[in-house]
């Protein structure tokens, strides 16, 4: 059994010489292992994209491919997670056997890559894919609330209408049985919403796929740039993928819910002309709250923090409500 790491890489200088090392660390012992739970592999290969990096990232990885056995794609310039995961996959399938283990993770080094064996003894075990999962026993370290909570309502929302079994459905770090890489279609995703596509496609395309979780803790904390995740525009993407492979409109219901919400607003106005003063004083209140709350709080354990910011929320809109009542507003 070979090995296949896939990175796809873009900026990552500062990330990518200790990452490859801690791969060849991790997988390196395994080629003379002969333990039961592990298993042996035979090789290991790792196949980077550098997507358009104006950083030396692609420098970098060919000088370790003299060292390590790399094989480096070039984009002429950045093309998106998408693109560099086409890349990727499409370079594997024609390499690997139906027998071998394709681990995919990202270059930043949020992944740690000594879980890596624990996801290839998942597959030795039977699984189709193994995934290292946040939320089936592991935990994320320095991830903002906010995209905690948002993380949080993605899988759910993605985990219930494709129907995947497993809870953490956005992670990118997943080991794939080279049979089961092979057999799907080409990826359409144009975004971080590709990670998501994978597994729908692994649902869909096999028979009784097994896809199991595997506990790891991402370290968010390690980033040293902004997240490339652009919000807005990704949860338009994963919008159109779940309709697309779902079938499953979501357009009418939200229009219900809006018309409904409206009507309720103006009833609530017509009862009390002051009520958009005070929802607006109380929303900014909130807000405000919640963005220093975040930044004081990110040490804090995710649902310790967001029992503490409801309460605050809570108490904000009190706060405010009292001096509408009483001063603010009164005529």
């Amino acid at each position: 059994m070979e090995v296949f790491v896939l990175l796809p890489c873009f900026n990552e200088s500062g990330h990518i010489r200790p990452l490859i090392l801690r791969i060849h660390q991790a997988l390196d012992p395994l080629r003379s292992s002969s333990t039961k739970e592990l298993g042996k592999i035979d090789e290991y290969h790792v196949l980077a994209v550098d997507d358009g990096s104006t950083d030396g990232t692609g420098e970098i990885l060919e000088e370790m491919a003299l060292l390590y056995p790399i094989r480096v794609f070039h984009h002429d310039f950045n093309m998106d997670l998408a693109e560099a995961y086409r890349t990727l996959v499409a370079n594997v399938a024609s390499l690997c056997a139906d027998d071998d283990v394709v681990v995919i993770m990202d270059a930043d080094e949020t992944h740690d890559p000594s879980d890596i064996p624990s996801l290839l003894a998942r597959v030795k075990l039977g699984a189709d894919v193994a995934v290292a999962s946040r939320y089936a026993g592991g935990s994320q370290m320095g991830v903002p609330l906010h995209r905690r909570l948002l993380s949080r309502t993605a899988n759910w929302i993605i985990r219930n209408l494709a129907c995947i079994p497993i809870k953490d459905c956005t992670c990118g770090f997943r080991a794939f049985r080279g049979a089961v890489l092979k057999s799907l279609p080409m990826l359409e995703s144009d975004g971080f919403e590709v990670s998501a596509e994978l597994l729908i496609h692994v649902n869909r395309h096999n028979p009784v796929p097994v896809i199991e979780e595997v506990p790891f803790v991402l370290h968010y904390d390690h980033k040293e740039s902004k997240s490339k995740i652009k919000l807005w525009q990704t949860v338009k993407a994963y919008r159109r993928l779940l309709w697309k492979h779902t079938r499953i409109n979501l357009t009418p219901l939200v229009r219900r819910v809006a018309y409904r919400a409206n009507n309720w607003l103006g009833e609530v106005y017509d009862r009390d002309p002051t009520f958009w003063n005070d929802g607006l004083v109380g929303l900014a209140f909130a807000l405000f709250f919640f963005f220093v709350y975040d930044r004081l709080t990110s040490g804090l354990h995710w649902l310790l923090r967001l029992v503490s910011w409801v309460t605050i929320a809570f108490l904000s809109w009190f706060i405010q409500y009292t001096l509408r009542r009483f001063w603010v507003f009164q005529k």
